[in-house]
């Protein structure tokens, strides 16, 4: 008899457990509690829990869960990056291929994201984990983590018919705050053959069909860097007159303005950062001689007041690196704890490819080897070399079907 009410009580317990049509259901915990243990969980082991069952898949695919998430991914501390790895040796285009960097560990592991040509693809990291690729016609707005691709409707400039010459382009995805939603800013640069420079600009709301043309923009020439942050992209280029310049697009009034740098960064090379959140200015050349990086951080965006923040490296860095530092990359978690990465943009056949990290409060230099990359793929016939380009990735459960 004791047998048999086991069993009873048992078959009841799977019953409650499993559902009497098969699905899994936790009937005791309130979706409140479920949720907030979903939501601490990586977004692979989430993919698979929506196969559990309706409720779960329904659960887990809403946008207010991904926002929940995203929120939780965006407090975190980031300790991964992008790398895309392309064949610079090649005489025709290398295709870019991607993986995911753990600065800890130095382990890569392959995101499978589209293949684009190295010498015409334009990649920004864009915002929330989020990444747009642009090869001239063809732009695609990606999620890493769920390993979604949306391509964007064709569109080109309106450039007059009689303006002919060399074009190139390049996209980048903001996140307007006020509004929700995320935007596309595609520009395209025309060369005249007589010397003259054009541009036009337009965007595109996710989840909408149309673009509208941008007027009024300062940009006309290349760009160098491009930033999003809440509300705006930032556009670093350069003036043959003017030197460095930033354009910033208002994602909600879709507007332009000028945004007036410090003295002394106008005519030297640097790079567009976020540095604690801060838009920031990065100057490294006088890294290889005296060890030096200098941010130009913006710490009051309404006054303009930009703030200088040198640090010195120490000297044993380079005996570390082994190759030239101009052949590095610098990079800074958007959410990081002050480290900011410096990652090799050549890696030559044969050799053991590091990256260092360098910590603000504590100046030190942690040297990590980089594991994973399927170096010797690109190595079959001749000494090639690669290019690292590292981007923010920050894990995001939303499905681009629901942006």
């Amino acid at each position: 008899m004791a047998d048999k009410s086991e069993k009873k009580l048992r078959s009841k317990e799977d019953d409650e457990v499993s559902g009497r049509d098969g699905e899994a259901v936790s009937p005791e915990l309130p979706v409140g509690i479920i949720t907030d243990i979903l939501v601490r969980l990586p977004v692979k082991t989430l993919l698979r829990f929506k196969c559990v069952s309706r409720p779960w898949r329904s659960l887990i695919s809403d946008p207010s869960f991904a926002s929940s998430f995203l929120a939780r991914s965006l407090a975190r501390q980031a300790v991964t990056s992008l790398v895309s790895i392309s064949d610079l040796s090649q005489p025709g285009p290398s295709l870019c291929q991607f993986f995911r960097l753990d600065h800890q560990t130095g382990l890569c592991a392959p995101v499978p994201l589209p293949d684009m040509p190295s010498n015409t693809a334009e990649i920004s990291e864009g915002i929330h984990g989020f990444i747009c690729l642009d090869d001239g016609g063809l732009t695609c707005v990606c999620n890493p983590s769920t390993r979604e691709v949306a391509a964007l409707p064709l569109t080109n400039p309106d450039f007059p018919d009689d303006l002919q010459g060399e074009m190139s382009s390049f996209a980048t995805l903001g996140y307007d705050s006020a509004s929700k939603q995320y935007k596309v800013l595609k520009t395209w640069i025309l060369y005249s053959p007589y010397g003259g420079v054009a541009a036009a600009h337009k965007v595109l709301t996710l989840g909408t069909n149309s673009w509208r043309t941008v007027d009024d923009c300062p940009i006309k020439f290349p760009w160098d860097d491009c930033i999003s942050e809440e509300g705006a992209i930032h556009i670093l280029t350069r003036d043959s007159m003017r030197g460095n310049i930033v354009g910033t697009l208002d994602l909600a009034s879709e507007k332009f303005r000028m945004l007036l740098l410090p003295e002394g960064v106008r005519a030297v090379k640097v790079e567009l950062k976020l540095f604690r959140g801060h838009l920031a200015l990065l100057e490294s050349r006088r890294l290889r001689d005296n060890n030096t990086i200098t941010l130009y951080v913006l710490d009051d965006y309404r006054s303009r007041a930009w703030k200088e923040l040198r640090m010195v490296l120490p000297r044993s860095w380079k005996e570390d690196i082994g190759f030239p530092p101009r052949s590095l990359r610098i990079s800074i978690p958007r959410n990081g704890s002050g480290d900011i990465l410096l990652i090799p943009t050549i890696i030559y056949k044969q050799s053991v490819a590091y990256l260092f990290s360098y910590n603000v409060e504590s100046k030190r230099v942690k040297k990590v080897q980089i594991h994973g990359p399927p170096f010797h793929i690109f190595y079959q016939y001749r000494t090639l070399s690669l290019e690292c380009r590292p981007f923010d990735l920050v894990d995001n459960i939303l499905s681009l079907n629901h942006v």
